[in-house]
């Protein structure tokens, strides 16, 4: 390894306070180093020179730069080296200007602190090895997300440039809180005269795709190359169709809050956010939660994980399913299911057996084999006790794993399930059904203690101390 070192005086703002002529010495001893100089400006055209001329004359196949920041200048020096046939990425920077001189006063501390950093820089470049860039086709189309006025406006610029934008707006109209203002300071313009315009403007624009009611709920990829994943949600209203006449406001008997009116008045389940919303188009507000899930106790969706059993997409409903409830297998045998007593089925002919279809796509999973776990956050680094290994408890400690956090339970009797395994007969509920969901806790991480009684606050006590809970 041959490494050149470059000390800047960088006229005096590092040479006030750092012995540079020092440093250059004391560097020298480093292990690989074969060559020191100090420079007035390193930057400069004649500091660049030196560079090179001390690369070809001493064949040095690395370079350090003690100055400024490599925000300042790293580029510089990157290109400098390159046209002497040197890798630009076996170049470094040791920072002694705003890391050091800048901030210290005591000229001895300073001087050590730079021949340290400096240290660092050296083994930093011995690990450096040749890199070469890469072409890649690049996607120029933009993603705005929030069609406030910030949103709008950044959308219209960057369309008038010439580039594809789509822009996202979770509501039925762009539009934001700006829409809601009477006036706007400092000038006490009527909002609407100012933002209005600009809400045409992105809706007639070439360059401009606007989807509303709609949220992004992945990003992927890097720049240039994001695969973007949006949900959007149903107008159920043809945008096409709608001429915005109004008529169909008028008949509809379906009243709720207008939260655009911040909850001041109300407005009907067909409605425009406002008169000039953009689209245009009036959109649909259904009515709120289906009536087997606002009367199920875990509120499950069953209306979701049942049209994913309609396609067949057997582990996609599971999933869905354990957002809210992950035992299935259990409540598939069990619960009093009062989703199906409630199903609006009911007025057509009989309710859908949803607590049959829950069990079959649990069943239907064990019966491939392991059940695969499901996603988990990073580990947190904190234990977690849960007393009891009921229902409440295990679920406690499913939730908890998939969030990171380290579950350990204490269950009394001798074996885990509480009265789900000691209270609901095996012809119900067989054992080796509930072994199946706990086993699949066990090896999310969960840590089981049986014969393990925690009954007062002096046990809890003890476990705080003792167990790091």
């Amino acid at each position: 390894m041959r490494i050149g070192i470059f000390v800047c005086y960088c006229g005096s703002n590092i040479a006030a306070t750092v012995d540079v002529e020092r440093v250059a010495k004391e560097v020298l001893k480093f292990p690989g180093v074969v060559f020191t100089q100090t420079n007035l400006y390193t930057c400069s055209e004649p500091g660049q020179t030196q560079i090179k001329k001390a690369i070809e004359e001493h064949n040095l196949n690395r370079v350090i730069v003690a100055s400024c920041s490599p925000r300042v200048h790293n580029s510089t020096f990157m290109r400098t080296v390159e046209t002497v046939g040197l890798n630009p990425y076996l170049f470094e920077m040791a920072n002694i200007r705003e890391q050091n001189s800048w901030i210290h006063d005591n000229r001895e501390n300073a001087t050590r602190k730079a021949i340290e950093l400096i240290r660092m820089a050296v083994a930093k470049v011995n690990k450096n090895r040749e890199l070469y860039p890469k072409y890649f086709d690049l996607n120029k189309n933009v993603l705005v997300i929030g069609g406030g006025v910030a949103g709008i406006q950044a959308a219209l610029d960057i369309a008038d440039g010439g580039k594809k934008v789509i822009l996202v707006e979770k509501e039925a109209s762009i539009g934001g809180r700006m829409a809601q203002l009477d006036k706007t300071f400092p000038t006490i313009d009527c909002s609407a005269c100012i933002l209005s315009p600009k809400m045409v403007d992105v809706g007639m624009h070439e360059n401009i795709e606007l989807l509303t009611l709609s949220e992004v709920i992945k990003v992927e990829g890097s720049v240039g190359n994001f695969k973007i994943t949006i949900r959007k949600k149903p107008r159920y209203i043809n945008l096409k169709d709608c001429t915005s006449c109004g008529e169909c406001e008028k008949v509809c008997p379906v009243k709720y809050t207008n939260t655009y009116e911040v909850g001041l008045i109300k407005r009907t389940a067909i409605s425009k956010m406002f008169t000039q919303a953009v689209p245009s188009a009036y959109f649909i507000n259904r009515r709120g939660k289906e009536p087997c899930r606002s009367n199920c106790p875990a509120d499950v969706p069953a209306q979701g994980y049942i049209a994913l059993i309609r396609e067949k997409k057997y582990a996609q409903a599971l999933e869905l399913h354990r957002k809210e409830n992950p035992f299935p297998s259990i409540c598939g045998r069990v619960c009093t299911h009062p989703c199906e007593s409630n199903c609006a089925r009911n007025y057509v002919d009989q309710p859908i057996a949803i607590m049959d279809l829950k069990r079959f796509i649990a069943d239907y999973e064990a019966n491939l084999g392991e059940i695969p776990l499901p996603v988990m956050a990073e580990k947190k680094n904190k234990k977690i006790a849960i007393i009891g290994s009921g229902p409440a408890g295990l679920t406690a400690a499913y939730y908890l794993l998939k969030n990171g956090y380290d579950a350990t339970v204490f269950e009394a009797l001798p074996f885990a399930g509480g009265m789900l395994k000691a209270g609901i007969p095996d012809y119900r509920l067989p054992s080796r059904i509930l072994d199946i969901e706990i086993d699949l806790i066990k090896r999310m991480g969960a840590k089981v203690q049986t014969n393990s009684r925690i009954e007062n606050s002096d046990a809890v006590r003890n476990l705080i101390q003792t167990g790091g809970f």
